[in-house]
């Protein structure tokens, strides 16, 4: 992934340059007495609509972003799944309470959750 990027709009218009799909995750610090932390929350982004997306959360608590354009929509489904499953879903990094869904009309699964391999499925 690209970034991490200052979430505002002037880096925004910068970075973002291809409207093409993509995956993303905004960011933003989880602090405790003994530490802080990246607390996050993984979006994906159909073709063309990466810059409007990440807009929409200027004025929340995360500050950075990260972003990867990726090929085609059934990919970035498999790329949006798999960074949900690394980063432990909400049990782990992430904001995000559900699993990823894949978009209305597509009929593609889980990579992680229908795979055989066993760096997926202890």
């Amino acid at each position: 992934m690209e970034g991490p990027f200052q979430l505002v709009e002037s880096v925004i218009d910068t970075v973002v340059t291809k409207a093409t799909p993509a995956v993303f995750l905004i960011r933003r610090v989880e602090e405790t007495e003994k530490y802080a932390y990246y607390k996050g929350r993984l979006g994906r982004a159909p073709h063309g609509t990466l810059r409007q997306n990440l807009k929409r959360w200027l004025s929340s608590d995360y500050r950075v972003f990260c972003f990867e354009y990726v090929q085609g929509e059934n990919a970035v489904f498999d790329r949006q799944c798999i960074l949900w499953h690394n980063l432990g879903g909400p049990a782990g990094k992430l904001d995000n309470e559900q699993h990823p869904e894949p978009n209305e009309g597509q009929t593609t699964k889980c990579p992680v959750c229908f795979s055989n391999d066993s760096r997926y499925n202890p």
